[in-house]
């Protein structure tokens, strides 16, 4: 293997193990196709150690060269379809049915494509919405649910995009975005319940992805990541119900209490 084949080699595992990452895919995932994809290159004991954090790759040449990487990998916005087609061209390889400069190439494409982040608001208003109609809400809750969630949605987007906000602090900051409109709503339209609005707008900010990969890494046995990934739903979830309590005490201290 030449010099620039063992280039693209690296560069090969470190971005497909990047991109199901940084979309919102387990660990093991990551380690799993990293290490398939290696041995589909002709690579000899090929190993990956991957946390939420980052990346280990290892593997050994023809001429017993061990070769190592580290990648640092940032959080990014979920979009499970990226971890699909990111398989997909792990299964292609592994099969022979692309090149590894085919397979580099498609990588490059899903990683440079944009965002499908920007349907996120319609589907936090969607789920709210539905969430108001499930916890007991009529019509009008439901309206005020799809909008305020929707906002909200929209101003996590910005605070976290582009101005790099930490998205814990962003939770936090949602929360009481979801939980004072709906007060202030009420107000002036006394026929919506705040309290059914409330529970519904905040659901697509609970962390149901992180608490799912905590029990699937804990269940695999990989203690670090179901830790760090159990950890991260709790804090978001406690950061949530702070920003409910906060948002509720700035609105009694505003109007005395009077509302919904």
């Amino acid at each position: 293997m030449t010099a620039e084949e063992q280039r693209v080699c690296m560069e090969l595992l470190q971005l497909a193990g990047q991109i199901i990452m940084v979309s919102g895919g387990e660990t093991y995932r990551v380690e799993e196709t990293i290490t398939r994809m290696g041995a589909a290159l002709g690579l000899g004991e090929v190993g990956c150690f991957a946390v939420p954090s980052g990346i280990m790759i290892s593997f050994r040449l023809a001429d017993g060269t061990a070769e190592a990487v580290v990648k640092r990998v940032r959080p990014g916005s979920t979009d499970l379809s990226r971890v699909d087609r990111v398989n997909g061209i792990s299964r292609l390889l592994e099969a022979g049915k692309i090149t590894m400069p085919e397979a580099l190439e498609q990588l490059q494409a899903i990683r440079d494509e944009p965002s499908s982040g920007r349907w996120l608001p319609l589907a936090a208003a969607i789920c709210a919405g539905g969430f108001a109609l499930m916890f007991g809400g009529g019509i009008p809750d439901f309206l005020v649910a799809f909008a305020v969630a929707g906002l909200a949605q929209m101003l996590l987007g910005l605070l976290t995009g582009r101005m790099h906000m930490q998205s814990l602090a962003a939770a936090f900051l949602g929360s009481m975005v979801e939980t004072l409109l709906p007060m202030l709503t009420a107000l002036l339209w006394p026929v919506i319940r705040p309290e059914t609005v409330i529970a519904g707008a905040l659901m697509p900010l609970l962390p149901g992805l992180a608490m799912t990969k905590a029990v699937q890494d804990t269940l695999r046995g990989d203690m670090l990541s179901g830790t760090s990934h159990g950890v991260q739903a709790l804090l978001t979830a406690a950061l949530v119900a702070g920003g409910t309590l906060v948002a509720s005490a700035i609105f009694r201290l505003l109007t005395g209490g009077a509302a919904g």
